[in-house]
């Protein structure tokens, strides 16, 4: 078989920057073992660079400032530079983040008691970072997964399986069947050695829940619907009201006091929490390119929506800086020492990676995908209602206003795995709407308009038409190219 080349043209600044982690600290313990596999957690985010890449922002006003970055994602150009929320940074810090990874389960290989329960839980923590890792980086830089055949033919990503002390590493020429093959393969030693009982802190690590809520989004992903059923009922329990947090408590509550309670572990919706390198806390209120008065129309409002209306809770929360200005208050701000002397670094925030609302939305297809409708419309039902009515505030979700999802709506909605039925698409349209609300200012909403081929369009109303400002559902931008100074290469 071929060999491929990841080549960073940076050699020498690669290596000053992401380090041997081994190289000053014996590591000969499995505490600190546990500490070394913390830090393979993203550092970095992708939240800023892919949620300007989809249809929830819009052009705010030609009077706003916009970084290079900002425009270069909002119109799906390439962008190369390595700075914090960029696209480069984040695919060097899952690399990073996997090597960290791979570094603890050669550490763990040496210890002789491979009935050590810690010893398990540390090798299933380690397969899943290095999945996750591996999943994300698939889902940005790798065509969209398709049906086995397709994906043969498709390009994968650099699976990293050892800790490499340099930038010039040979790995096997692989297709994206070989890929996500190994990201399954991971995923499965994760879970089947995944344990709760060694964190303090667990919504920081892949505990049991989190495990599986992973496990749900990448079964999804590739329409293996029975595990995406079995492991999300595992996650939501047997009471699922009492695994998310309805919004109406918002709609009272201060900016500051949504923003504490988004990312926080007394919050029962989040399942994986972490803390990255971010300014998107600043960014994602002030940019030209953002949540803007058409996108907060389209995605918030919906006044003339006979199925996906103006749900109370969401419509509550969201702030409005001015007219033109929207945002939802999620993300806190800190610095560290750094960020007092460089304010493009040093800069931190909060990033919520896994949710039960994931979940839950994702059986929701899973039942649609497997004929049984009518417990996908249940559990749609109990999820709006659970989430946006309470005291009597606002009309409850019947099941009817699926039914009255438009055919041009349910026609956006194409999978690999299509042909659908009408009413599996509009579920699976209203699933996609709603989580748009859900997981705004997230990204999340990429990989919906990747999977579903939905098609987004930046031209403005009275002004020419250009074909450039229209993605379609199949475009290579829904790809994004290799940073640079990244190759693969055939020896």
């Amino acid at each position: 078989m071929g060999a491929v080349c990841l080549v960073l043209s940076a050699c020498n600044d690669f290596l000053e920057q992401y380090p041997d982690s081994n190289t000053h600290t014996e590591v000969d313990s499995k505490e600190k073992i546990a500490q070394l596999l913390t830090a393979a957690y993203p550092e970095a985010s992708y939240f800023r660079f892919l949620e300007l890449r989809t249809d929830n922002v819009d052009d705010r006003s030609v009077k706003l400032p916009a970084s290079r970055l900002n425009e270069a994602m909002f119109y799906w150009n390439d962008y190369h530079e390595e700075e914090l929320d960029s696209p480069k940074l984040y695919w060097l810090d899952c690399y990073r983040g996997i090597a960290q990874a791979n570094q603890v389960l050669e550490l763990l290989a040496a210890y002789p008691d491979k009935e050590d329960p810690q010893l398990q839980a540390l090798y299933a923590e380690a397969f899943l970072v290095r999945a996750y890792l591996h999943f994300m980086v698939a889902n940005i830089w790798a065509p969209p997964f398709a049906d086995e055949e397709t994906n043969k033919g498709l390009p994968g990503i650099p699976y990293v399986e050892k800790s490499e002390k340099n930038a010039w590493v040979s790995y096997p020429k692989e297709n994206l069947q070989d890929t996500y093959r190994k990201i399954e393969r991971d995923l499965s030693y994760g879970l089947a050695w995944v344990r709760d009982e060694y964190y303090e802190k667990k919504k920081f690590h892949f505990h049991k829940k989190a495990a599986y809520a992973l496990a749900v989004r990448f079964f999804a992903y590739t329409g293996q619907w029975q595990k995406v059923i079995d492991y999300a009922t595992y996650v939501l329990g047997n009471d699922v009201k009492k695994s998310i947090l309805p919004y109406q408590e918002y709609k009272e509550k201060s900016v500051e006091e949504m923003v504490e309670g988004y990312a926080s572990e007394d919050n029962p919706s989040n399942l994986l929490i972490t803390t990255v390198e971010s300014l998107w806390e600043e960014n994602y209120k002030t940019d030209r390119y953002g949540l803007g008065s058409v996108s907060y129309e389209e995605v918030f409002q919906r006044f003339s929506s006979k199925s996906i209306r103006q749900i109370e809770g969401y419509f509550k929360a969201v702030r409005r800086l001015d007219r033109t200005r929207a945002y939802w208050p999620k993300f806190t701000h800190f610095q560290s020492a750094d960020g007092l002397l460089n304010e493009r670094r040093g800069q931190y925030t909060k990033n919520v990676l896994l949710t039960t609302e994931e979940v839950f939305l994702h059986r929701i297809e899973a039942y649609a995908m497997t004929g049984r409708a009518d417990l996908a419309k249940d559990d749609l039902i109990t999820f709006i209602n659970q989430k946006h009515i309470a005291d009597g505030i606002g009309s409850e979700l019947s099941g009817t206003e699926i039914e009255n999802v438009k055919p041009s709506d349910r026609e956006r909605i194409q999978p690999f795995y299509r042909p659908l039925t009408q009413e599996q698409a509009g579920i699976l349209y209203y699933v996609s709407e709603v989580a748009r609300q859900q997981f705004i200012h997230e990204g999340l909403r990429w990989f919906d308009l990747r999977r579903f081929n939905i098609s987004v369009d930046r031209n403005r109303v009275g002004e020419a038409k250009k074909a450039r400002y229209v993605l379609q559902p199949e475009d290579s931008r829904k790809t994004l190219s290799l940073p640079e100074g990244v190759t693969l290469i055939n020896p």
